[in-house]
C-alpha cells in the first residue's frame, strides 16, 4: 500500500498540468456523413487536448448536392444524446429562420428549460438562412436568449447577410444580449471586425479560421478579453486542429502574456458562455525538464 502511494506521488511529480483550452465553435454536420463528422470531432477533441467544446448541429437551410438535413426537432434529441455520451461537451442550439415554425421556438424554450446545465447559447448562420441579423425573423430567438441569459454565436463573413455591420447593429439594439462574431468576418483581414468589437460593448469574437497574427491588432486595441478560441472543428476533416492557424494558438505564436493567453484560450469563454470550470477536462503531459 505504501509503495502504491509512493509510486503515485512520483508520477504526479513527473507530470504537469496543461493550460485549459475551450473550443467555443465546433460542429456536428454532414462532412461526409454525420457519423464520420462525429468521429472526426472526437478525434480533434481528444488528440489536441481540448478541455471543453461547444457543439452545434448543422441546420443548413440552403441545401446543396441533395443534402438532407436532419429535421430540427430530431436534431435536438441527437445533440443531447451526443453530449451525454461524451464528457466535455456543451450545446449551442443552431436556429433557422427560412423554415421557422412556432413549434421550433417552443421546442427550443422547452429544451433549454429542461437542460439548462448543458445549453450555453444559441447559434445562427445568416448566409445559410439567407436572413440578415437585422431581420425581424430573429425576434423569437432574441426573446429566448433574453429569457435564459444566453449569448448568440453568429457566423460573420464578407457577404450581404453575414457582414459584421449587420451583427453590430443587432448588438447595439439589444444591449442585454451578448453576441459573438464567429470568424471575425471570414475572408477579411479581421481589422474592421476587431474595431467593431472595440466599439460595441456586448459584441465579442471567436478565432475560427482567424490567423493568430490578426490578434496583434486586438492587443493594440486592448480587446483580448473579448475574443475566444474557436476552430470550426471538424469542418476541415480529422486534423482540423493541425492547421497552421490553430498551431499558432496552441504555441502562443504572438507571445501573449499568460493572463491574456489564458483569457483567449478559456477564461473569456467561461464567463461569456457561463461554463462551470469544474466541467473542464484536465489534461496532463509528462514533464521532461532536466532534474
Amino acid at each position: 500500500m505504501i509503495n502504491n502511494h509512493l509510486n503515485n506521488y512520483i508520477i504526479n511529480l513527473s507530470m504537469k498540468k496543461l493550460n485549459y483550452v475551450i473550443d467555443t465553435h465546433t460542429h456536428l454536420g454532414y462532412w461526409k456523413t454525420l457519423k464520420e463528422c462525429e468521429n472526426n470531432l472526437l478525434y480533434n477533441f481528444n488528440n489536441y487536448d481540448i478541455s471543453y467544446a461547444l457543439v452545434s448541429i448543422d441546420q443548413t437551410e440552403i441545401y446543396r448536392e441533395n443534402l438532407k438535413v436532419m429535421p430540427f426537432l430530431t436534431s435536438l434529441d441527437y445533440i443531447l444524446d451526443f453530449v451525454r455520451r461524451n464528457k466535455g461537451f456543451g450545446i449551442l442550439i443552431w436556429f433557422r429562420t427560412l423554415h421557422f415554425s412556432k413549434k421550433d421556438a417552443l421546442a427550443i424554450d422547452k429544451f433549454i428549460s429542461e437542460h439548462q446545465e448543458l445549453v450555453h447559447g444559441l447559434k445562427f448562420h445568416p448566409t445559410l438562412s439567407q436572413t440578415k441579423c437585422t431581420s425581424k425573423k430573429l425576434e423569437p430567438f432574441l426573446k429566448i436568449a433574453r429569457k435564459y441569459n444566453l449569448p448568440i454565436l453568429v457566423h460573420t463573413a464578407l457577404d450581404e447577410y453575414a457582414n459584421i455591420n449587420e451583427l453590430a447593429t443587432l448588438a447595439k439594439n439589444n444591449h442585454d444580449i451578448n453576441f459573438i462574431a464567429a470568424h471575425l468576418e471570414l475572408g477579411s483581414n479581421n481589422k474592421y471586425a476587431l474595431s467593431k468589437l472595440k466599439e460595441v460593448s456586448n459584441l465579442y469574437g471567436d478565432t475560427a479560421w482567424v490567423n493568430m497574427e490578426s490578434l496583434r491588432e486586438a492587443k493594440k486595441l486592448n480587446i483580448i478579453n473579448k475574443i475566444m478560441f474557436g476552430s470550426d472543428s471538424p469542418i476541415d476533416g480529422k486534423d482540423t486542429l493541425n492547421h497552421k492557424f490553430y498551431k499558432g494558438y496552441f504555441s502562443n505564436k504572438i507571445g501573449l502574456r499568460k493572463d491574456d493567453y489564458d483569457k483567449l484560450m478559456y477564461k473569456n469563454a467561461l464567463k461569456i458562455y457561463s461554463i462551470d470550470e469544474k466541467n473542464l477536462i484536465t489534461r496532463y503531459q509528462w514533464d521532461k525538464s532536466p532534474r
